[in-house]
């Protein structure tokens, strides 16, 4: 099975007390390959968290189907298989940090798997040096910087040994050198543990070194493709109500007065070439 998401003909509504249909998702069809590094780009209300959340097994479709890893997300037998295999980091750390202690915090999700203490201990040593954060283990959770409990809560994801992780705007919260750090974390999970990842998040900025990008508006996914064919269709980013990355405008705004440049979305490399020219 080298589709981790099949989602076909995807709906989701939200039902209101007086039972008016509202729908967030309207007929999407997205696949994600396993080692995948995904990226879902929209504004609120594009149907981005709700995805995230049907992908989880926390919403059942309205209609349509949600495949993860083979597994339908519809029968209530796969969700604890389902959300072994495909874990979640949210926005806020404090909704998923449960325990006084950090290393306990971490122990959380395998000791409600049933695991001997033995493993459990193992699976807390390699998620703090995953995460980089060993000297921690034995510090309160709520005394830690945002950007440090994000890392926690991303530990006690990987304590659960998950195929998947969904980022739901994990970075939102953080000042942008934390966003930065948790960034380099979820590449390094992507290369170095061959961990399937699915981000959503509204930092353009984010989606740079993705392996595919999702434009989604209104509950329709618009475009997908690589970076540079999403970041230079002016069209499709207009229709989107997105702005692209820094690199990517300054070099298409000097290729259209002239100047020799190549379309990029790196600033160090449009600054080199910048300096290159006489």
């Amino acid at each position: 099975m080298n589709k981790m998401i099949e989602a076909s003909e995807l709906k989701f509504a939200y039902i209101s007390e007086e039972g008016n249909y509202t729908f967030a998702l309207n007929g999407v069809n997205i696949q994600v390959e396993r080692g995948e590094f995904v990226v879902l780009l929209g504004r609120n209300g594009s149907g981005k968290s709700t995805f995230a959340k049907l992908v989880n097994a926390l919403n059942i479709p309205t209609s349509g189907k949600m495949l993860v890893a083979g597994m339908d997300t519809a029968d209530p037998e796969n969700t604890l298989e389902i959300r072994k295999t495909a874990g979640m980091v949210f926005q806020n750390p404090d909704n998923q940090l449960v325990a006084t202690i950090v290393e306990e915090d971490i122990a959380f999700g395998p000791e409600n798997l049933g695991l001997p203490r033995e493993e459990i201990y193992e699976r807390i040593d390699y998620a703090l040096k995953t995460v980089h954060m060993e000297e921690y283990r034995h510090h309160a959770p709520h005394m830690l910087s945002g950007g440090q409990k994000q890392r926690i809560a991303i530990a006690g994801v990987l304590a659960m040994k998950p195929k998947m992780i969904i980022f739901d705007e994990s970075t939102a919260m953080l000042d942008p050198q934390g966003r930065q750090d948790i960034l380099a974390l979820i590449k390094e999970l992507n290369k170095n543990e061959n961990i399937t990842i699915v981000l959503i998040t509204h930092y353009m900025e984010e989606a740079i070194d993705a392996d595919r990008v999702i434009v989604m508006k209104d509950g329709f996914v618009l475009r997908e493709g690589i970076p540079m064919e999403i970041f230079f269709d002016q069209g499709l980013l207009q229709n989107a109500g997105l702005i692209a990355p820094f690199a990517a405008r300054l070099s298409r705004e000097l290729i259209e007065e002239g100047i020799a440049v190549r379309p990029t979305l790196d600033v160090q490399s449009l600054a080199e070439e910048l300096c290159q020219l006489k």
